[in-house]
């Protein structure tokens, strides 16, 4: 979860991301493109950036996520650190030396804000998808089903989130998503044949960061009794 959660914040930013590209978010407002792809990417912000939690309050994932690390006794120090040097106005690179990110972690924000930055709308659609939204119902979904064994009862914000991700993106965003990534390529060969490369590297960059925590895993000392 320590390392985690830096892709839980960075999913944010691949969103506000899409936000800003699909939908007009400057003064004075003008209508920008088509308007079921504004509906789309703002019914999904609405559900990431302020659902309602297990107490019934407004809150972003990202900012449940940490609840959850906090419940089950994950060290929040590096991402705490990390937030606070980004509201300081420091840079994502100078944040990672900062708060002392994790080598895999920072491979895989910089992957994000990479396409971010030089990817195409579609692309950045495709990856958010294809990465992101289409990927993580199943992973979460065998992993609630591992703490129904080994923490029965506990961790009670952490199955909360699992569960909030597996019921909005297999039901929802991840439908979402996908007629988002067609409406951007239409019919178009070039833009699809992109859209299936931005998402095939963003599998790769999950790859990879999940490599590097399971390595951090391996090299952990084991816990004293």
């Amino acid at each position: 979860m320590e390392h985690h959660v830096f892709a839980v914040w960075d999913f944010m930013s691949l969103l506000k991301a899409l936000q800003r590209g699909l939908t007009c978010l400057d003064t004075p407002w003008l209508p920008v493109g088509e308007p079921r792809l504004s509906r789309l990417i703002n019914e999904i912000v609405l559900g990431e950036e302020s659902d309602l939690s297990d107490r019934g309050e407004a809150i972003s994932h990202f900012e449940l996520y940490l609840r959850a690390m906090r419940e089950g006794g994950a060290n929040t120090t590096r991402i705490d650190r990390f937030i606070a040097h980004l509201r300081a106005g420091h840079g994502v690179e100078a944040a990672f030396v900062e708060a002392e990110v994790p080598d895999c972690a920072r491979g895989f924000v910089r992957h994000t804000f990479q396409l971010i930055a030089e990817g195409e709308l579609h692309e950045v659609a495709s990856a958010f998808t294809y990465g992101r939204e289409d990927l993580l119902p199943g992973l979460f979904g065998v992993v609630v089903a591992q703490l129904d064994r080994e923490f029965p009862g506990q961790l009670t914000a952490l199955r909360y989130y699992l569960e909030r991700h597996i019921e909005l993106d297999g039901d929802e965003h991840g439908a979402m998503g996908c007629e988002m990534v067609a409406l951007l390529c239409g019919s178009n060969g070039v833009r699809q044949a992109e859209a299936r490369t931005a998402a095939v590297r963003a599998l790769q960059s999950r790859i990879e960061f999940w490599d590097g925590i399971a390595e951090s895993i391996v090299l952990c000392p084991e816990p004293r009794n």
